[in-house]
């Protein structure tokens, strides 16, 4: 199918108006790349690297064409046929650190020193313009939660590679679920959900990880809880193979939607205007953003509004904000402005990387709005106050 409707939601031609900055065009030149009629330059390897994955063109493509998927496998097919040099293996490098979550935190920490202390030559031009504007975040030591009753747990929390950056988020998360009666589990020897290497073409470390997570997780009937939507949508692809299969994956928002009473929960009022801003992992590939709105709701006094623009990618996109920090913060500054006009007193943002970027991106343009998971707010205003949770060591985040 080549009908076009994709062409007005895709951010990258919208800003360059080049079909080959389309999803129509990238489908043709990797198409033709795959059939030997278009060799591989670096000028088709930076148009299909342009592209966020954000999937908003196909959410809008009425014959369901699967551009995620062609474009993850095109990537893998350069990658395969055409190494890159020092760049890729450089970013390479970086998608393996993801195999130790808790060297993410550390990383995060390092890198964001080094670029406020300017040594960009060294972290190179492109790291150190995409690293210089990130927020700070406390590096969180946390426990595992005791099961709240014997028996087998109710839900499986998966953590991701960023557990040592949204420590907040995951201590709301087992607050909540406790408070609703729900016994949570942390399976030992998890680890990234591996859609950073699978987007960029590295088929083998996405492999790797989807196996690390096949056995943590496998053994366990209970569903598994995500709070980032991004990881969600990577384990929900999963296929069932030799390997093993996970249980049911949910999205945080839903399950406690469609799993749990949910209702019962006593929240404080909070007089506060609340902009939710759906990641595309959300929005595009899950379709869950209506789950946020749902449960923000609940709060007596908020005034619960979308961000403007909710259907163009913030420029995050997972890794791309380092890849393409041009485009990311074009995106980003584009998104900052319109928050600037709507004067919110708190952003939400369901992606650890989406509000990284968003936090950046208003600071650029000077705004104090924090940027907060949907469930730290939700947590905050839970009546009446549960005890405080155990913090985790970093050592528990690491396979075993």
């Amino acid at each position: 199918m080549a009908c076009g409707i994709c062409l007005p939601h895709c951010p990258t031609y919208l800003q360059s108006l080049n079909e080959n900055e389309s999803p129509r065009g990238r489908i043709a030149l990797l198409r033709a790349c795959a059939e030997g009629i278009l060799p591989v330059s670096a000028t088709l390897i930076a148009h299909i690297d342009h592209c966020l994955g954000c999937q908003a063109c196909e959410a809008a493509c009425p014959s369901g064409v699967p551009y995620g998927a062609l474009l993850e496998d095109g990537r893998s097919l350069l990658l395969s046929d055409h190494p890159r040099g020092l760049q890729t293996r450089l970013y390479r490098a970086l998608i393996q650190v993801t195999r130790a979550p808790r060297l993410i935190a550390y990383s995060y920490q390092l890198a964001r020193l080094a670029a406020t202390l300017k040594l960009l030559p060294f972290l190179g031009r492109r790291l150190g313009t995409a690293l210089k504007d990130l927020p700070p975040r406390p590096l969180m030591r946390w426990r595992r939660p005791p099961l709240a009753k014997p028996g087998p747990a109710d839900v499986s929390l998966f953590l991701g590679c960023t557990a040592g950056l949204d420590g907040e988020a995951l201590d709301a998360t087992i607050r909540i679920l406790q408070a609703l009666g729900q016994s949570v589990q942390i399976p030992p020897g998890q680890g990234c959900c591996g859609a950073l290497a699978h987007h960029a073409g590295f088929t083998d470390i996405a492999a790797h990880l989807r196996r690390r997570n096949l056995g943590a997780f496998g053994h366990s009937t209970a569903p598994i809880i995500a709070i980032a939507s991004g990881c969600t949508a990577a384990l929900e692809k999963y296929d069932p193979t030799n390997e093993g299969t996970l249980p049911p994956v949910f999205d945080i928002h839903r399950f406690l939607v469609e799993k749990t009473a949910f209702e019962r929960l006593t929240l404080a009022p909070l007089h506060q205007t609340l902009a939710v801003h759906e990641p595309c992992s959300l929005r595009n590939a899950l379709k869950g953003g209506s789950y946020v709105y749902r449960l923000l709701e609940r709060i007596p006094g908020a005034r619960i509004v979308p961000s403007p623009n909710n259907g163009v990618c913030c420029g995050a996109a997972g890794d791309y904000f380092l890849r393409e920090p041009r485009n990311a913060q074009r995106l980003g500054d584009a998104k900052a402005a319109a928050l600037a006009q709507l004067r919110p007193d708190i952003v939400v943002s369901a992606n650890i990387g989406c509000a990284l970027h968003l936090s950046a991106a208003l600071k650029r343009h000077r705004l104090s709005i924090p940027v907060v998971h949907p469930l730290v707010v939700l947590a905050q205003q839970l009546l009446p106050t549960p005890q405080p949770m155990l913090k985790c060591d970093h050592e528990d985040l690491s396979p075993h």
